[in-house]
């Protein structure tokens, strides 16, 4: 099975490449170590704080293209407002361009934590509910959209796979927009599934539980959640996870890779859970 997991030749499209907690990061550079040429795409501001998971300093993104190259695959950044059609088109448009194709579409995009929703419904404000809908839902959507005509026009097939959460299979309390919104993720993904069959494309989600704080330069949405219910992660992680820990980037960028390969070659139109046994 492991040989079967070969991108040699294949080119892969990956927005959130550069945001924290670091899952696109991983995504890219394991991609890369399979054989794959990389386009790292994220939304880069002057100035981002440590409160915000979907801006990236541009310092941020050019490292994943550093480490991309670094296991011997050809890789470009580019800066992209993935909320608007024309940009993440126009980014699609430059990776054919540079690397000569769109083989693999990975949407790892999406914010948490106040900015994005994090807190009581009856708390967040019309414009909080846009920006994390926006953010966590139509950036994925025009993503797969930009790239599945790519793969459509090239004939070839091709993979999109896209995270989603397991807050997208379940109500938790302080995480309704963002719920709401990677709940549309897994949903969406199902109709793409079905309506990009034909042209051999598959489209899966993957569902995380959440990234240690530790291990992905911080997560300010679980560490929010878990403060709110639990009193700390450490209470939180006992509760919850079977595993009794939480996980690293490279756990869920290893599912996600999976789905890209051909070694899942069967499997369309499903939502994975990487929960360390929490069911949801």
């Amino acid at each position: 099975m492991a040989g079967m997991i070969d991108f040699t030749g294949k080119v892969a499209w990956v927005a959130g490449a550069a945001r924290r907690p670091g899952i696109g990061a991983a995504v890219a550079r394991l991609l890369a170590r399979h054989g794959a040429d990389v386009a790292c795409v994220d939304v880069v501001v002057d100035e981002p704080t440590d409160a915000d998971t979907y801006r990236v300093g541009r310092d941020a993104l050019d490292a994943v293209v550093d480490a991309v190259e670094a296991e011997g695959a050809r890789a470009i950044g580019l800066a992209v407002d993935l909320t608007d059609a024309d940009r993440v088109g126009e980014s699609v448009a430059r990776t054919v361009e540079a690397l000569g194709r769109v083989d693999v579409c990975v949407n790892a995009s999406g914010g948490t934590g106040p900015r994005y929703g994090t807190g009581p419904l009856l708390d967040v404000s019309v414009a909080t509910w846009h920006r994390t809908l926006d953010a966590n839902l139509t950036a994925t959507w025009l993503g797969a959209q930009a790239c599945a005509r790519q793969m459509v026009e090239q004939g070839d097939g091709g993979a999109i796979v896209s995270l989603a959460s397991s807050a997208a299979l379940t109500g938790e309390p302080n995480f309704g927009a963002f719920s709401a919104a990677r709940a549309g993720v897994v949903r969406m993904t199902e109709v793409l599934a079905v309506e990009l069959a034909p042209h051999r494309i598959r489209a899966n989600s993957v569902c995380p539980l959440g990234v240690a704080p530790s291990a992905g330069g911080g997560n300010p949405g679980l560490e929010y959640t878990a403060g709110a219910q639990k009193g700390s992660v450490d209470d939180w992680v006992r509760d919850l996870i079977p595993l009794g820990r939480m996980q690293s980037p490279e756990e869920t960028a290893a599912v996600m890779v999976f789905l890209c390969s051909d070694a899942a070659s069967f499997v369309t139109g499903e939502h994975v859970q990487v929960t360390g046994g929490a069911r949801f």
